[in-house]
């Protein structure tokens, strides 16, 4: 279970409308009732909004399709619905994404014209097999968010293993010097050593809110 309130917070921080301020004590512009107690002292009564832009964003989410993340079927049962919460709340924030799974291949389950509300079926019909061909993977995802033209670019990879580790991370840094941020979370599994932006969630239950609140704070 994600708290509504995290989902929240994370639909704020990426939406891409941009957000209102007020610029105060101005001498024209709409009255700043907070500042009546002050006539006859200042001039500066006034208040004129203005628009604070947000950033531009798209998200690629990576999901770990191989045999192990079936051995253990709760792992797939919950990172399945994390990554369609995940979807389904950029998408309210107006934020272009799309979902790779891999195994021993790698594939496009959502490309970005797809609506997130159509991939739901298709994630909850996944198999698992095969190895986890983890910089295949990462390097396709990384591909992908290069021909996007959004200011800020993030891969999002839920899996519970490694499969070339070294060439994986060597990818990691290569999209972080193009600006892509690529975060790893770790299902019962460390793998710091592989994404230097990761965390290990210890329980599968509360996947959710361990990934939502490593993306808030990516973010």
């Amino acid at each position: 279970m994600i708290p509504a309130k995290l989902r929240y917070e994370i639909r704020k921080m990426f939406e891409n409308s941009g957000t209102e301020e007020f610029d105060t004590n101005r001498k024209t512009g709409s009255i700043n009732v907070n500042a009546l107690a002050g006539y006859g002292h200042t001039d500066r009564l006034f208040k004129r909004r203005t628009e604070v832009a947000g950033i531009d964003s798209a998200v690629t989410i990576v999901l770990d399709c191989s045999g192990s993340m079936g051995d253990e079927p709760e792992r797939m049962a919950n990172a399945v619905p994390v990554a369609y919460a995940l979807l389904d709340t950029l998408a309210q924030a107006g934020v272009p994404t799309s979902l790779v799974t891999f195994s021993s291949n790698v594939s496009v389950l959502k490309p970005w014209s797809m609506p997130a509300k159509k991939v739901k079926g298709m994630l909850e019909r996944l198999n698992t097999s095969g190895s986890t061909n983890d910089y295949a993977a990462v390097q396709f995802a990384h591909g992908m968010l290069l021909r996007r033209s959004e200011a800020r670019r993030v891969c999002f990879v839920l899996t519970d293993g490694e499969g070339e580790p070294d060439a994986t991370r060597a990818q990691c840094e290569s999209g972080t010097r193009l600006g892509i941020t690529t975060i790893g979370i770790g299902i019962l599994q460390f793998v710091q050593h592989v994404y230097p932006n990761a965390v290990r969630v210890n329980n599968v239950a509360d996947m959710g809110t361990v990934a939502f609140t490593k993306l808030k704070l990516a973010a």
